[in-house]
């Protein structure tokens, strides 16, 4: 498929940006992504994005849209996908599940190296709400190939998240079915069970690269409790690591300002570690 070329004012001068619709595949089937890179020739760094439990690669307010374009804009390719199951790519949304993603994640980080004008060398991990959990499974396995991370309002537990899918007609439907209605999304007991065992906390205790964790001060969703595991975690197994909290942001950080700290804290994070 042919790129298309956005012109942007990212800053002085006018910027033209590369974006190009690519696909894949793992396990037989077709992943969709977006490739975003920069303005020159030769390599460039990367990030691979990984969106949350029901979001798509551009994820909500067109966040990782967003942040792409801004990466670019400063230097940084990306990769943006749906998970199998999800948004463009390939599967039912019943039949995804921890491991599949992590399945999915990691082929597309090999993909992202393959490509001639990134430097696979130089390539992070960003991962959104659960998606940040994928981040640090994938980065234990990969960790030769990940330069740095982005936890941004990471899921570190299960627990409380997914309610609604403790009510008593999801959990008859789950017994007789095997899946259960979650907001007009059906989803497989082996995602609930795998999301209930899931410790991604612990995955960093493999790996040396920088970590920047960023979360909402009132994230109801996922409580900041959780960005604090992973910030333990991480000093206790003497790795950079810097939080930020922007004050009185929700899980989504569904604000301008908001959107905007967390992609200036992102761009920031991988000038200084890629």
């Amino acid at each position: 498929m042919q790129g298309v070329a956005l012109t942007m004012p990212v800053a002085a001068p006018t910027i033209v940006l590369m974006e190009e619709p690519v696909t894949f595949a793992c396990k037989g089937q077709q992943i969709v992504g977006m490739l975003h890179l920069p303005e020159g020739t030769g390599k460039f760094p990367a990030a691979l994005l990984l969106h949350g439990f029901t979001g798509t690669k551009s994820e909500t307010h067109r966040l990782f849209v967003k942040l792409s374009r801004a990466l670019a804009g400063h230097g940084v390719a990306s990769l943006r996908i749906d998970f199998r199951g999800c948004g463009d790519s390939a599967g039912n949304f019943e039949d995804h599940t921890i491991r599949s993603q992590i399945a999915d994640a990691v082929e597309a980080l090999r993909f992202l190296g393959r490509q001639r004008r990134i430097d696979s060398r130089r390539i992070g991990l960003i991962g959104f709400s659960l998606g940040g959990a994928i981040a640090a499974f994938v980065a234990a396995r990969e960790k030769k190939r990940i330069q740095t991370m982005v936890l941004l309002a990471p899921v570190a537990e299960g627990a409380g998240i997914l309610d609604g899918l403790s009510t008593p007609e999801a959990v008859s439907s789950l017994a007789q079915t095997g899946i259960a209605d979650y907001g007009g999304n059906l989803v497989g007991v082996a995602f609930i069970r795998q999301f209930a065992e899931m410790k991604p906390v612990r995955e960093l205790a493999q790996g040396t690269s920088p970590i920047l964790i960023v979360h909402g001060g009132k994230d109801e969703l996922v409580p900041s409790q959780q960005a604090d595991q992973y910030e333990h975690a991480a000093r206790a197994a003497h790795r950079v690591v810097k939080k930020v909290v922007i004050p009185g942001a929700d899980h989504t950080f569904s604000k301008h300002v908001w959107e905007q700290r967390v992609i200036t804290a992102i761009v920031d994070w991988l000038g200084e570690t890629l």
